[in-house]
C-alpha cells in the first residue's frame, strides 16, 4: 500500500560509506571524527557537541565496536570489521521554507526524526549496531552509525560477513525500509534508479583540503543597545512637554539614532548571511567537481639481477669449447662448476650450495638451463 505524500515531500537519506574499516585503526579514526576529537573543516567550531544516542558497550563508538568484535571469527586480513552509515533527511524537513540557511533546524522535528531513526536502526541491526551519534554542528542534522557486520554461523558462533548485510540488493532494501519507517513523518524514499549525482564525502574533504583559504563563518556584530527611557518625574514631564510643543527632546533624538543604527545593523547581518550562503554554495560546487589526487603506489624496486634471456633447451651434446662457465652470481657458480666437471669427466668434487636472494626465480631458470645443457647429454651417453 503506497503512502501519499505532499508535493515536494522531503527525502530520506541513507548513506553507507564506501570505505570499509578493515583495521582497528580505521574504527578509531571514525570514532575520533564522530566525537569531534580531531578538527572537522565543515563543522561549526561553536556548534553543539555530538550527542551519544546509543552505545552497545563502553563510552565511545570505538569501545562499542570492539565489544561486538570480541569473539567474532575473522577470515583473513581483508575481512571488513565495521561499516559506517549516515542517516538524515532533506533540509526541507528540518527547516521548511529556510532550506538555504545552513545550521538552522526545528528542535521538535529533530527529536521526532531521531527517535524514529534510532528505532529503525535497532530493528534492522539488533546484534550488529555498535553506536549512534547525532551531529547538529553541520548544515543539516544527521546520525552516524557504526555497524559490525557479524552473523551467526551454523555452529552458533559469530562470523564477520559484510557481503551478507551490505550487498547491492541489500542496500536497495535498506533504502526502501528506511523510507517506509519515516513515512509517518512525511518523509519518503528516494526515487529508485535515479541518476541524480551527489558529491562523495571524501570528495568534499578533498576540496576542503585543496582550498588555500577556507571561508570562515562570519560573526554577526552585536545589536545596538536601545537608549534608556528618561527616569524621574521631572524628566518625564519635560519629555511630555517637548512632545506636546513639537520640540525634539534628547531622548527622542537618541531613539531616532537607535532606529537608524538598527537599520544599518540589519542590512549588515543580511549581507553577511548572503556571503556565508555564497561561500557554502561555492564550496559545494568545488567539492562536486574536485577530483582527489589518487595515491600512486611507488614502483617496486628492481631486482638486484635483471631478468636475463634464457637459452632455449637443447639436448645436443656441446663441445668442450662451447661450454661457457657462467659468471659468478651467487650460488650459480657452484652449479656451473659441478655441471662442467660432470660433462668433462673430472673427478674433482664441487659442493652445491643454494642461497636465497631477491632473484631466486631468475637463478632457478638459469640453473635449469645449465643442467639441461651439460648434465642431460652426459647421462644419455
Amino acid at each position: 500500500m503506497s503512502t501519499l505524500h505532499p508535493v515536494a515531500a522531503p527525502y530520506a537519506v541513507l548513506r553507507v560509506n564506501r570505505r570499509k574499516a578493515k583495521a582497528m585503526a580505521a574504527i578509531a579514526a571514525s570514532s575520533a571524527h564522530t566525537l569531534r576529537e580531531k578538527p572537522t573543516p565543515n563543522a561549526d567550531a561553536d556548534g553543539a557537541a555530538p550527542l551519544l544516542i546509543y552505545l552497545a558497550d563502553g563510552k565511545t563508538p570505538y569501545q562499542a565496536a570492539r565489544h561486538l568484535l570480541d569473539g567474532a571469527e575473522r577470515r583473513n586480513r581483508d575481512t571488513v570489521l565495521c561499516r559506517e552509515i549516515v542517516l538524515s533527511a532533506s533540509p526541507s524537513y528540518f527547516r521548511p521554507g529556510r532550506e538555504s540557511i545552513g545550521g538552522v533546524f526545528e528542535l521538535d522535528k529533530v527529536k521526532t526524526w531521531t527517535v524514529a531513526s534510532l528505532a529503525w536502526a535497532k530493528r534492522q541491526w539488533p546484534d550488529q549496531l555498535a553506536s549512534v551519534v547525532l551531529h547538529l554542528d553541520e548544515q543539516t542534522p544527521h546520525l552516524h552509525l557504526l555497524v559490525v557486520p557479524r552473523v551467526r554461523s551454523p555452529s552458533g558462533t559469530w562470523r564477520l560477513n559484510s557481503k551478507a548485510l551490505f550487498d547491492r540488493e541489500r542496500l536497495r532494501e535498506l533504502q526502501t525500509a528506511y523510507g517506509e519507517a519515516l513515512a509517518p513523518l512525511g518523509i519518503r524514499r528516494g526515487e529508485p534508479g535515479s541518476q541524480a549525482a551527489h558529491s562523495e564525502v571524501h570528495q568534499f574533504y578533498g576540496a576542503v583540503n585543496a582550498a588555500k583559504s577556507l571561508p570562515e563563518r562570519a560573526k554577526l556584530p552585536p545589536a545596538p543597545k536601545a537608549p534608556e527611557p528618561p527616569s524621574g518625574v521631572a524628566a518625564g514631564a519635560a519629555d511630555a512637554l517637548g512632545t506636546a510643543l513639537g520640540i525634539e527632546t534628547p531622548h527622542q533624538r537618541a531613539m531616532k539614532a537607535h532606529a537608524e543604527a538598527m537599520k544599518r545593523w540589519r542590512e549588515t547581518c543580511k549581507d553577511l548571511r548572503e556571503k556565508d550562503c555564497a561561500a557554502w554554495e561555492q564550496m559545494k560546487a568545488r567539492s562536486a567537481v574536485a577530483h582527489l589526487a589518487q595515491r600512486r603506489r611507488p614502483n617496486p624496486k628492481p631486482n638486484s639481477i635483471e631478468r636475463q634471456e634464457v637459452a632455449p633447451r637443447s639436448f645436443a651434446r656441446p663441445s668442450a669449447a662451447a661450454r661457457p662457465i657462467p659468471e659468478k652470481q651467487g650460488s650459480l657458480i657452484h652449479l656451473g662448476k659441478f655441471a662442467h666437471s660432470i660433462a668433462s669427466g673430472s673427478s674433482a668434487s664441487h659442493a652445491i650450495t643454494f642461497r636465497k636472494s631477491p632473484s631466486s626465480t631468475v637463478k632457478r631458470r638459469q640453473c635449469r638451463s645449465i643442467l639441461t645443457a651439460n648434465i642431460a647429454p652426459t647421462l644419455k651417453a
